[in-house]
């Protein structure tokens, strides 16, 4: 590879087989200049622009706010992607970046914002929330600022928006809102109180992510039209407990949202809630 630009020593342009890459990396920059080749021992890390506007929006960032918020931010999306198992799109770098720049320069002017979902946040992403509580510690580590838990909330969205496909900020909050109400169904109808390390609830809690996404996207149900009305039948006879919570669910979903919920969606849930009622036993 080599170098078209060198914006500090840890962050550079280059390129790599006629495409442009952003590399970062401990000292990948030193002593370096347009036209030399990379050290690739020395990146950790590469982001590769998947749209024509990522490199022009990275490049314009990069003229507003120090590297090393780049560094940071490409750390904690590495921490994140661990303990996640996950990998998330180039576009976080750009939007993780530029709100914890934004955050600090609150901070430290005492303007501050209230997380008003900080609460589902920490119930319903629960380990997006903690890996930004450990996001908030290297920022404290590296610009000496602490910043409130209500921002470890915000980065724990930021991930839970970029693993979603074709959502933004306002949509994102519209689900996490929708999946905590159903939850609250659950609780109050079934009087059911579930630890955050039951598997039960984890297994709800990621079938819940995928159904809130498609009703909120207004996403088409793709099991619609393949009903199975026997184990339908079966299933609301079975756990009638379980179902009729789900009836509840049905009926909350279609007054707030206008939209329909399959007999398969249906009989998944019950399924999720029925596990969690034998946990519970």
């Amino acid at each position: 590879m080599q170098i078209k630009k060198v914006f500090n020593n840890n962050v550079l342009l280059a390129e790599q087989q006629g495409h442009e890459v952003v590399l970062i990396g401990k000292g990948i920059g030193f002593q370096k200049k347009t036209g030399d080749r990379v050290d690739e021992s020395l990146v950790t890390k590469t982001y590769t622009p998947t749209a024509d506007n990522w490199l022009k929006n990275f490049q314009a960032l990069m003229s507003d706010i120090e590297p090393d918020y780049f560094e940071l931010t490409s750390e904690i999306i590495d921490l994140a992607e661990q303990r996640l198992n996950t990998t998330f799109n180039g576009y976080l770098l750009i939007s993780l970046t530029d709100h914890i720049h934004f955050a600090v320069y609150r901070h430290q002017r005492q303007m501050d914002i209230k997380n008003e979902i900080l609460w589902e946040i920490k119930r319903i992403y629960h380990q997006e929330y903690e890996v930004g509580r450990q996001a908030l510690a290297l920022i404290k580590d590296r610009f000496k600022v602490q910043l409130p838990d209500d921002e470890a909330g915000f980065i724990a969205m930021k991930f839970v928006e970029n693993s979603l496909s074709d959502s933004n900020g306002d949509q994102t909050v519209a689900m996490t809102k929708l999946i905590n109400d159903i939850l609250n169904i659950v609780k109050y109808q079934l009087s059911l109180t579930m630890s955050e390390d039951s598997l039960s609830l984890q297994r709800f809690l990621v079938h819940l992510r995928f159904f809130a996404e498609r009703l909120t996207l207004k996403q088409a149900d793709k099991s619609a039209g393949t009903e199975d009305e026997f184990l339908f039948e079966h299933v609301s006879q079975k756990y009638p407990q379980a179902f009729a919570c789900v009836a509840k669910i049905v009926a909350f979903i279609q007054k707030t949202t206008a939209q329909p919920v399959s007999m398969n969606e249906q009989i998944y849930l019950t399924i999720h809630i029925q596990r969690m009622l034998n946990e519970a036993q």
